[in-house]
């Protein structure tokens, strides 16, 4: 008997299959999607895109990196060959080479010496821009009645800045806005927070910071992103980050600086203490002044009286009856003369007015004849015989009729 042996069926993938299988396969895996990679960076390029690449490595094995352009304008810090990283990203794998790889969104330092490095190179940079110009910072308000605060709800800051406001400035009120200031998402928080209260017109100063700790703690404040927030900020801003010896991104973009959280309270608002001092050497002086304008005048009253005795205001009196007595009299006189004189010139004129007039000539025989109409007669030729005509005299008038005409011969 024959026994038939079946023959196994093989089924063949092509080199793109596997690939897009395992690409699935890791894809499939959320884990995967969102990951953080320690490791040494070699290899580092950057194309003409814009796009990163570099190696990731360990004493065992190594694994690729890229950086998409858009993801690439964001970093805060570039790496450099030599430097531990840590790396954040999706795990894929490029169908191209087939090898896996990490798309990755951000890269921090390890180690303080490279966090100090990425300090320097964005404080270069914001420095270049004019972020830190003098020119760009905005004076903060004399007095203000409201306070924004961009920190913790449960850190020691905002409690020491109620505390010292309370002692120093109880007029002004307070409003925070909470956020992270340490950790992931703590630059965007701040950030966000600050955009939150410039959507505000109650607030006149904001104070953003933190207490003291390590340069990691404080790294949130040395964020490209917190700094332009600052920067774009309406509002004046005053940065409270760490102790008096902590320098950070935000103090020098902010428009004032204060070593610590209660500091900037003393930065911000005057002392009450002060001000009542103040107030109550403007009251002492405002009585001085006062006091002695009153001394002043009493003193010239005074004077007054004496120059005004009784016996001397009798004196002044009759004098000043004197003085009115002789200033009638010359009123008088001057009064008389210019009558005196506006008499003779009256009777100048009227001498000269009667040497021209017409009944002066008729005092020396002469008469004026008239027809009954009030006609003045000049010529013989204005009559006929038999008309009446008038003929007036210096003293009295004639009613006569013209009998003859006679020629001028």
């Amino acid at each position: 008997m024959q026994l038939e042996i079946p023959i196994a069926t093989r089924t063949v993938h092509s080199v793109s299959e596997i690939t897009d299988l395992l690409k699935n396969l890791i894809e499939q895996q959320p884990y995967l999607q969102n990951v953080w990679v320690q490791g040494q960076v070699s290899n580092y390029s950057r194309s003409g895109a814009g796009h990163i690449y570099f190696t990731l490595k360990d004493d065992r094995t190594h694994i690729q990196v890229v950086i998409f352009r858009n993801s690439a304008i964001g970093l805060r810090f570039v790496p450099k060959d030599g430097e531990e990283v840590l790396v954040q990203g999706r795990l894929n794998l490029y169908p191209a080479r087939g090898q896996y790889q990490i798309n990755a969104n951000k890269v921090e330092p390890l180690g303080i010496g490279a966090l100090q490095r990425a300090f320097e190179e964005l404080k270069q940079q914001l420095a270049d821009e004019g972020l830190f110009d003098e020119q760009h910072k905005k004076p903060l308000p004399e007095y203000p009645k409201k306070i924004g605060v961009v920190t913790s709800e449960t850190g020691a800051a905002f409690q020491d800045i109620c505390q010292q406001l309370r002692k120093r400035y109880p007029l002004a009120k307070v409003l925070l806005h909470p956020t992270l200031v340490q950790g992931e998402g703590a630059a965007e928080g701040i950030a966000r927070a600050l955009q939150a209260m410039n959507q505000r017109d109650d607030i006149d100063v904001l104070i953003i910071g933190r207490g003291g700790g390590s340069i990691e703690d404080l790294w949130a404040f040395n964020e490209e992103l917190v700094a332009r927030a600052i920067f774009a900020s309406t509002i004046p801003v005053v940065s409270a980050v760490g102790h008096e010896t902590d320098f950070t991104i935000s103090d020098m973009v902010a428009d004032h600086r204060a070593p610590t959280p209660s500091a900037a309270i003393e930065h911000i608002v005057p002392d009450q203490e002060e001000l009542f001092a103040q107030l109550e050497g403007y009251k002492a002086w405002l009585c001085r002044m006062i006091n002695n304008q009153f001394d002043t005048q009493k003193t010239r009253l005074q004077e007054l009286e004496t120059r005004l005795a009784p016996t001397r205001r009798k004196d002044a009196i009759y004098q000043l009856h004197q003085t009115v007595d002789a200033l009638d009299a010359a009123c008088r006189a001057a009064v008389e003369r210019r009558l005196n004189d506006n008499k003779r010139d009256l009777q100048t004129l009227t001498q000269r007015l009667n040497a021209l007039s017409p009944l002066a000539t008729l005092q020396r025989g002469y008469s004026i004849s008239r027809k009954t109409d009030g006609e003045v007669l000049t010529s013989a030729e204005q009559v006929s015989i038999g008309n009446r005509i008038e003929i007036q005299l210096a003293d009295g008038h004639l009613a006569c009729r013209v009998e003859e005409l006679l020629s001028e011969e």
